[in-house]
């Protein structure tokens, strides 16, 4: 099958954040983390990849909970079985309690682009989130990655924390921005239903949209005046330093997702493996989300839109299930001037361009409905 975009979800972390729906397990084992790793080489071999991959994104969870040899077993898999270019991107996300110098060495051996969970600055900021770095621990990762020969690394950071201040939030901005990120995800703290965090706070301690829209411009202006630019609705970048593995997702390129919980798509069909380590380990079938290609094209351009330079007729043109199913740029140019005169204010419409205005990408929802409306 061809893969050019390889995402492993890795299942593991110390304990659950208060916030966090992603599947994970906390806590694991050794033996139960060997079980994981013995079945996705299985998989691994099984996807016999051809193609050099441009890109490996290795999330969870917390991958760098693995032990120093469990990376190292971890990595080797990847080098046997997925052939890369040499310039492949390979992101792998951390957080900073579970980083020593050992793991690093080895991590910086393979990984070419680190994602590091610091979500706040702010310790108090972070307590209500049920994060578990220490200011040190943070301080200490951060500074370890100065002067490294790696390509990039990203922090995340949350906005809209309960009782969080437009001040304490320019203030974690203007310390990321003190440690020369090339790349830093903004997201506005979404309160999942089932978690901690959701039995924690009620709608009245949750700040409210008028103010998360004022941190979300904030964000953008103040990133904008260190010349780190929004590329999408929550992402932000110096030049060249985008996240590639997420630019060829939101573009509609194909993907293989490895691991309890990992989505792969084809170009065409979406499937997704189950999450539950159980499950997943005793080769449970993954849930298939097959809808019609002209529905699934439409999907891809709104998901596109989410970026601030949307799109144009060669990377509309690139978009992999063309080749089975051609729609014409005029045909998405029509729709777009429909959707522009019903909300004129949130589209940019060009005979080589259509894009979301500002106000539209923080109302990408509103959109997205007209699109398909």
């Amino acid at each position: 099958m061809f893969f050019e975009n390889v995402y492993i979800h890795i299942p593991f972390c110390s304990r659950k954040c208060d916030y966090c729906s992603f599947f994970s397990v906390p806590n694991p084992n050794k033996n139960l983390i060997d079980a994981y790793l013995n079945r996705l080489e299985e998989d691994l071999a099984d996807a016999n990849l051809s193609i050099p991959v441009k890109t490996i994104y290795l999330g969870g969870g917390t991958p760098s909970l693995l032990s120093s040899p469990q990376l190292e077993r971890f990595y080797a898999m990847i080098k046997k079985y997925v052939p890369l270019l040499p310039s492949a991107e390979i992101s792998m996300e951390c957080n900073p309690e579970t980083l020593d110098p050992e793991k690093g060495e080895i991590i910086l051996n393979f990984v070419n682009r680190l994602s590091i969970g610091v979500q706040s600055f702010n310790h108090k900021l972070r307590v209500k989130l049920g994060r578990h770095s220490k200011d040190s621990e943070i301080e200490a990762a951060l500074s370890s990655l100065r002067g490294r020969q790696i390509k990039d690394f990203n922090i995340d950071l949350i906005y809209g924390i309960p009782g969080q201040s437009l001040k304490e939030w320019q203030q974690d901005l203007e310390i990321a921005a003190a440690h020369d990120i090339s790349h830093i995800s903004c997201y506005c703290l979404t309160v999942e239903e089932g978690t901690p965090l959701a039995m924690a706070f009620t709608g009245e301690d949750l700040v409210d949209d008028e103010i998360t829209a004022e941190m979300w411009n904030l964000t953008g202006a103040f990133l904008e005046s260190r010349k780190i630019r929004r590329y999408e609705i929550s992402n932000y970048a110096k030049p060249g330093a985008e996240c590639i593995h997420n630019m060829n997702v939101w573009y509609g390129q194909p993907y293989l997702g490895l691991g309890p919980s990992s989505t792969s798509f084809d170009g065409k069909d979406r499937w997704t493996q189950p999450a539950s380590l159980e499950k997943w380990l005793s080769g449970q079938p993954p849930e298939m989300d097959i809808i019609d290609p002209e529905y699934r094209m439409a999907e891809i351009f709104i998901i596109g839109l989410r970026t601030v330079d949307g799109w144009n007729n060669k990377r509309w043109q690139n978009v992999f299930l063309q080749k089975n199913m051609y729609i014409d740029w005029s045909t998405m140019l029509e729709r777009a001037f429909r959707v522009k005169e019903l909300h004129p204010d949130l589209m940019n419409v060009s005979e080589d361009n259509i894009s979301l205005t500002e106000k539209g990408l923080l109302f990408w929802n509103t959109a997205a409905e007209a699109w398909l409306g």
